[in-house]
Order: structure tokens, then C-alpha cells, then sequence
């Protein structure tokens, strides 16, 4: 099993550019957060249509959730996958591979649930 600071290197390893944020001091301890850093990303390719980077990205991801840790896993899901946003460029979700899109779709599904709105409208009450 993979824990977070190996995810993390070969993340890194992968693209350079994200090492500053990743191994910032406020980020570092946190996988939710690095995770959000990778989110912030990939939405960057997902916003310039960078189908190249995105197709990496997604390879990586694929590659190594049946290798990460629970707590890993977990944060990519919902801290990564949950929080991406396709709507400037829809044709990139189809891209995702196969269990990926359907994690998606089934987080997508369940933020957008009627019963999550009736919990939304209770809360900000």
C-alpha cells in the first residue's frame, strides 16, 4: 500500500510544477488539502481544454487508487473527484476512465439529491 507521502512524491515526480504548494507547511500534514491543490489543477486543464494534461492526470489517478491507503482514497474521491466541475467543458467527463466516471456520477448524483437540498435548506435556516 501506498501511503500519503509516496502518493504524494510520485505526484509531484509527475508534475513538478504543484511541489511548492504540496509540500507547503499548511498543506503538508493534510491530505484533503494537497488533494484540493491537485483539484485546483486539474481544473485548470479541465478550464483550457488541455486534454493532454487531463489525460495524465486521470492516468495517475487510475493507476494509483487501488494502491493508496483508505485515508488516500478517500480524499481522492471526495476532496479531488467530487469537487471537480466539467461544466466549461462537458466532453472532458467522458474522458474520465470507467470507474472514475461512475464515482463521479455517484458523488455527482448525491450532492444534487433532493434530500441533500432538504438537508442544505435545514441547515442554513
Amino acid at each position: 500500500m501506498k501511503d500519503q507521502d509516496l502518493f504524494i512524491k510520485e505526484l509531484i515526480d509527475l508534475f513538478p510544477s504543484l511541489e511548492e504548494e504540496l509540500l507547503d507547511e499548511d498543506y503538508r500534514a493534510s491530505i484533503t488539502f494537497q488533494m484540493g491543490s491537485f483539484k485546483r489543477f486539474m481544473q485548470e486543464a479541465i478550464a483550457k481544454n488541455d486534454g493532454v494534461k487531463f489525460d495524465a492526470m486521470v492516468n495517475f489517478i487510475t493507476k494509483n487508487l487501488p494502491l493508496v491507503d483508505k485515508r488516500v482514497q478517500n480524499a481522492i474521491y471526495l476532496s479531488f473527484l467530487g469537487k471537480l466541475d466539467f461544466s466549461e467543458n462537458p466532453h472532458l467527463k467522458k474522458r474520465l476512465e470507467q470507474h472514475l466516471g461512475e464515482a463521479y456520477t455517484a458523488i455527482d448524483n448525491y450532492s444534487n439529491s433532493p434530500v441533500n437540498d432538504e438537508v442544505k435548506n435545514f441547515l442554513n435556516k
